[in-house]
């Protein structure tokens, strides 16, 4: 289940009492931070009104401890505060603002319109909590702020920009069905999915399958294999004890029958092979069925359980290895069409899809061929043998006198051996029934031998050798013939061994072996995850398209001058009842069954926590107040506010080309984009994706068929208004806090395209900066005299800090001030100097001195 009750993260909810204040704007603000380590609020009041409403102020304490900073502005016609006792410090403190513009008439639209950048400022919680714990070290907690202040922004159409290169980047192109997503030609392979995915989608097989359990010892397919084994060793032990001078000479060559032995060999193949091909089609099919399980177990196949991959574990490994494709920054459209891969790739083809293999790794007609034993022959040129014989024959004749015979005997001795290579060839069976033929060039031998011995006889009568010559010439000669004859039956019982290709037979049993492995492990055992697998993938694949579909339509439609955004919130962009977004409950996958109808957006209280979207507060009648700023003639009919209520962006309400108008504590500075901007927009809307698919993990586990069909647009488009408000508000500095590693973003300079020099001298200590009262001179009199009085503090974002560094390449923040706060997000860096009140001029009052109801 989902902690619903844990605190969220620290924020201010600003509380409206100037116009139409009530009851009932206290109890949405209450119900706004139930939830909340510590209540922050920002209350917006008259100063001639506080003590009027003291009971409000009171009923803001009636949940448990809480912080006030009240903001009293106008009466500038007040020469006394009166402040009622709930106020006080020091968990209270009280701003008095008489003019936020310095001079500008309080009441006026401008001065409202003023207000709302201080608004901001303020709803920082590091900044109020700042101000509140100055103000306790001031007389009274009653202080009037000088602020000088410097915006770091983006022009609009760097802003625009850059939004519409993320919204392009992110959702990717459609690929046509012939062409492959990037990396899709390989997308399935096993070495390029996650480790969960190898087993059941790789040729591999699960350590607890690799002594193939599933053959029933002494079962039908069990027999028939240890047949083709033992044909294999008893052909290849023949084939090894023939040749040599054993095989030649030795009664083992007359025994061998090797014909015999391959017809045994063929016969048990063929017989592997029918029953691998009959246990391929009992087991085809979607899924196996008890009864086809009865049919494998007849043929000595038992299916049993693989511990290392099952269906509950397809769900992990599909998420791991989506949320890495996503985490690759690769586009939605290239992550859906590589999960459709992934799904193709799955799905069993079932085993009768693989008679076709069976048929290319043991074809019949090759099975066959065993039974016809190839020709036996003598390798090498027969003028080679002739050669050869000649040479031998006529040594042997060299013996004086003797030659005449030892010479023709020699050469009957060379044929005789070739007849007897032909009688033991291995290509004829012992009862005759199979022969191959065979040819030992006998007649050749015999001829070239009696023509040397008696070229040898002349020879040796001419030259009359000593008598000891002869006999060690006829002797050589007989040696060199019956090695030359044990050469050449070892090379042609070789050749004709390859020319059997006992090899072919070994590699068939092998293939056949790995075919029925592959079968029975990924087509019948793996099945059931297999199909799992494709189901889910494909349903995934579908959701993430949806995603791409919706960036497209915003991509599309634009953002709009006139669309409104949502409230701001560091907790992220779901909306509960209360307004407030709530990411807590994204990413578990705990209750992720959504309501079908999302024709209506969630309801929004008046009561929403101070941001950057930030309207008129809570209590505020906004229907009757004049537009925030006056608009210039011909503006556009979609620059006003919507008509059902909700805010826009402070952008539109305090404008950053405003120019001469704006308050002169306000400093800006645009940049035109840093080159950071475009890949951190997208790696957050990437990480918002992950999460957002996070909701449907439980429901693809549970049922993939029906939860790709649940529509994700609506927390989409909650996601996208959110990225775009942060864009708006400061550039994406601020980390969401789904971001995946906060620490390694990139700081303002990166994605403004704006130098940080201004801000390290607004924050250095001894800076020349000068704060602008807000006050008139009327109200100076009023304030106090001592220099030593004042509570001064600098403030910044903490992502003008990180990766901030000057021109000069040195750190810029050495030299910093030690007063300075680092705020979580904003786009704002100055100073703030509470110059505290004369004592006569504040009062603490209590509700019945002034008058209160």
């Amino acid at each position: 289940m989902v902690n619903r009750t844990r605190s969220r993260p620290a924020h201010v909810v600003v509380v409206d009492l100037r116009d139409g204040a009530s009851s009932e704007s206290v109890e949405e603000a209450l119900k706004a931070t139930e939830q909340d380590r510590t209540r922050r609020f920002l209350v917006i009041d008259g100063a001639a009104d506080l003590v009027g409403h003291q009971l409000l102020h009171e009923r803001l304490y009636s949940y448990g401890p809480a912080r006030l900073l009240c903001l009293a502005v106008g009466a500038p016609e007040q020469r006394q505060l009166r402040r009622p006792l709930p106020l006080g410090p020091p968990e209270a403190g009280v701003l008095w603002l008489p003019d936020t513009l310095a001079g500008a008439a309080p009441g006026t639209e401008r001065f409202d319109a003023s207000l709302r950048p201080l608004l901001e400022l303020l709803g920082e919680p590091a900044v109020f909590d700042a101000v509140l714990r100055d103000l306790a070290d001031v007389p009274q907690g009653v202080a009037v702020p000088a602020i000088h202040v410097l915006e770091h922004d983006l022009t609009e159409d760097a802003r625009s920009r850059a939004w519409r290169q993320a919204l392009e980047h992110l959702a990717g192109q459609d690929l046509p069905a012939s062409v492959p997503p990037p990396g899709g030609e390989d997308a399935a392979r096993p070495d390029r999915l996650m480790p969960g995915f190898s087993l059941l989608l790789g040729r591999s097989v699960p350590r607890s399958l690799a002594d193939r359990p599933w053959l029933t010892p002494g079962g039908r397919m069990d027999t028939r294999h240890e047949e083709c084994v033992d044909a294999l060793d008893d052909t290849r032990e023949a084939y090894e004890s023939i040749r040599g001078a054993a095989g030649l000479f030795g009664r083992v060559g007359k025994e061998a029958d090797l014909p015999t032995r391959f017809e045994r060999l063929a016969d048990a193949l063929a017989a592997y092979r029918a029953e691998v091909a009959g246990a391929l089609g009992d087991g085809g099919g979607d899924r196996v069925r008890p009864e086809q399980r009865s049919r494998l177990l007849e043929r000595g196949i038992e299916l049993t359980e693989v511990p290392e991959v099952t269906r509950a574990s397809v769900g992990p490994a599909l998420r791991d290895h989506t949320e890495r494709l996503l985490g690759n920054r690769l586009p939605l459209r290239s992550v859906a069409a590589r999960l459709n891969a992934l799904s193709d790739r799955s799905a069993p083809a079932g085993s009768t899809a693989r008679l076709r293999r069976l048929d290319e790794a043991c074809p019949p007609e090759r099975v066959a061929e065993f039974c016809r034993p190839p020709f036996f022959a003598t390798r090498g040129p027969w003028f080679l043998d002739a050669g050869l014989a000649f040479l031998i024959c006529s040594v042997a004749g060299l013996w004086p006198g003797k030659g005449w015979v030892t010479g023709p005997l020699t050469a009957l001795a060379a044929a005789g051996l070739a007849v007897l290579m032909l009688r033991r060839r291995p290509s004829r069976s012992r009862d005759g029934r199979l022969d191959g033929g065979g040819g030992t060039r006998a007649l050749t031998r015999l001829v070239a031998g009696v023509a040397g011995g008696v070229l040898g006889a002349a020879g040796g009568t001419a030259l009359s050798p000593p008598p000891w010559a002869g006999p060690i010439a006829l002797l050589a000669a007989l040696t060199a013939l019956v090695l030359l004859a044990i050469r050449d039956w070892t090379a042609a019982v070789d050749d004709w061994w390859s020319q059997a290709d006992w090899m072919f037979a070994s590699r068939a049993v092998a293939e056949v072996d790995d075919l029925l492995a592959d079968t029975v492990v990924h087509d019948w055992l793996l099945a059931d995850a297999r199909y799992h697998c494709s189901d889910a993938a494909r349903a995934v694949a579908l959701l993430v398209r949806g995603l791409a579909d919706t960036v497209e339509d915003r991509l599309r439609s634009g953002p709009g001058a006139g669309r409104p955004l949502p409230v701001d919130e560091p907790a992220g962009p779901a909306v509960d009842a209360t307004g407030v977004f709530d990411w807590d409950s994204w990413g578990s996958g705990a209750d992720d069954d959504w309501p079908d109808d999302w024709s209506e957006p969630p309801a929004q209280d008046a009561a929403t926590d101070l941001g950057p979207d930030f309207a008129q507060g809570v209590g505020a009648d906004r229907a009757a107040r004049p537009a925030p700023w006056p608009e210039p003639a011909g503006a556009p009919e979609e620059a006003a506010p919507p008509a059902d209520g909700k805010p826009y962006a402070l952008r539109d309400l305090w404008p950053s080309g405003a120019g001469d108008d704006g308050p002169p504590w306000l400093e800006r500075e645009t940049g035109d984009g840093g080159p950071e901007l475009v890949d951190t927009l997208v790696g957050d809307l990437t990480q918002g994706a992950v999460l957002i698919l996070a909701t449907r993990w439980a429901a693809v586990e549970r049922e993939p068929a029906t939860a790709g069909r649940v529509p994700l647009r609506p927390r989409m488009d909650e996601l996208l208004d959110e990225e775009h408000r942060r864009l708006i508000r400061d550039g994406a500095a601020a980390p969401p806090p789904y971001a995946a590693d906060p620490a390694t973003r990139p700081g303002i300079a990166s994605l403004l395209g704006v130098s940080s020099d201004r801000v390290s001298r607004l924050l250095g200590d001894g800076g020349e900066v000068y704060p602008v009262l807000l006050c008139g001179a009327e109200h100076r009199r009023l304030l106090s005299k001592d220099p030593h009085a004042a509570r001064v503090f600098r403030f910044a974002p903490e992502a003008m800090r990180r990766g901030a560094q000057p021109e000069s390449g040195q750190d810029a923040w050495p030299a910093a001030a030690e007063d300075v706060i680092w705020t979580a997000g904003g786009r704002h860096a100055g100073v703030v100097k509470l110059v505290p009140m004369r004592p006569e001029t504040v009062k603490s009052v209590r509700g019945e001195e002034g008058g209160a109801p």
